[in-house]
C-alpha cells in the first residue's frame, strides 16, 4: 500500500491492483476501530479475516525507492 498524502495504492507483486483516483485519501485511517492488517470490521464485527503468510510490513513517512524497500532490514 502507497500513500503520497493524495491517494492510496495497493501494489502485489511490484504491480498496481487497487486504486481510486477520485478519492482523496492521506495517511492510514481507522475511522476510531483498531488499525487491522489482513482483517476488516463488519458491523460491529471482525469480518474477512485473511488466512495466509504476510511476508513483509513496512510503515514509513515519506516514498521509499525501489533499493531503499527491498532490503532486508
Amino acid at each position: 500500500m502507497v500513500n503520497d498524502g493524495r491517494r492510496t495504492i495497493m501494489y502485489v507483486n511490484s504491480s498496481p491492483v487497487v486504486d481510486n483516483p477520485s478519492t482523496f485519501s492521506a495517511g492510514i485511517a481507522s475511522l476510531g476501530l483498531p488499525w487491522l492488517l489482513g482483517a476488516d470490521f463488519y458491523a460491529g464485527n471482525l469480518d474477512q479475516v485473511f488466512h495466509g503468510w504476510i511476508g513483509d510490513v513496512r510503515i514509513v513517512n515519506r516514498p521509499l525507492s525501489v533499493s531503499q524497500f527491498m532490503t532486508a532490514k
